[in-house]
């Protein structure tokens, strides 16, 4: 088996500069960062309402009265396809 130590570095590396900086402990919070995750976290469940349901409800059709019964994003979104050329072929 071969050794995992470089994946482990990369992984690490990409934590440090984009993982969430906050602190170890929640009693070392000050007020403001605790400011900033309420309303955080209250934009994300109030966002999160109506996105629910919509999203229950897509599942439900697509399994019992969709022909192919797959659920594509792409659709959903109404993203368009999008064309790659692989230079190499």
């Amino acid at each position: 088996m071969a050794c995992n130590c470089a994946t482990t570095q990369q992984i690490n590396e990409l934590y440090r500069r984009y993982g969430e900086k906050r602190a170890e402990n929640r009693r070392k919070r000050t007020f403001w960062q605790w400011v900033k995750y309420v309303i955080m976290y209250t934009g994300v469940v109030i966002a999160m309402i109506p996105i629910a349901p919509a999203l229950f409800l897509y599942v439900l059709y697509k399994a019992f009265f969709a022909d192919d019964k797959k659920i594509s994003l792409r659709k959903f979104f109404r993203l368009g396809n999008k064309n790659v050329a692989y230079v190499g072929e």
